[in-house]
């Protein structure tokens, strides 16, 4: 099973339709869209796929923050796991590669002790820095010329073998 193949934006719809019905009457619950935008549905997706499934990601459901009022182009997404890695369990290196191909920019900021809170913001193929993202492709090139070719950091496969403890 693959959660890239998986509608996590629809479980999301039907999550915030049921915490709708339960909770809407108290004052001070915000209601949460049982229709996500376009751009919400990309971030579902995204945070599901990064969360192993939306169902099983840490979200802090009651305190998203759907990209509405104060800041109409932004979602926050509170994450309650403190830990994201490159490789093993990727979810780090996931959230980066989906947001290039979302050209969505995302920010990982500090809350509190083993949490965080994951920021969203659409942008384009064009314009200045705060208006485009570079997809995947874009970024890499990028990279490669920053870096420079034999760059000290660089993995070259005969130079760590040379390297290994000897047991």
């Amino acid at each position: 099973m693959s959660y890239a193949r998986m509608d996590h934006a629809a479980w999301a719809e039907s999550n915030n339709q049921a915490a709708n019905q339960v909770y809407g009457n108290r004052k001070s619950y915000r209601p949460a869209p049982e229709k996500l935008t376009e751009f919400q549905a990309k971030v579902m997706n995204i945070c599901g796929m990064v969360g192993g499934g939306i169902y099983n990601a840490p979200i802090a459901w009651e305190k998203i923050q759907w990209g509405t009022g104060l800041s109409p182009s932004g979602m926050f997404v509170p994450w309650r796991d403190g830990r994201m890695a490159t490789f093993d369990f990727y979810p780090l290196t996931l959230l980066v590669l989906l947001a290039h191909e979302a050209r969505i920019r995302a920010e990982i900021s500090a809350k509190s002790a083993g949490n965080f809170e994951l920021s969203f913001f659409q942008r384009s193929h064009e314009g200045g820095m705060a208006r485009r993202h570079p997809d995947i492709d874009e970024a890499v090139a990028a990279f490669r010329e920053y870096l420079g070719e034999g760059h000290s950091v660089s993995y070259v496969a005969d130079l760590a073998r040379a390297e290994e403890p000897v047991a």
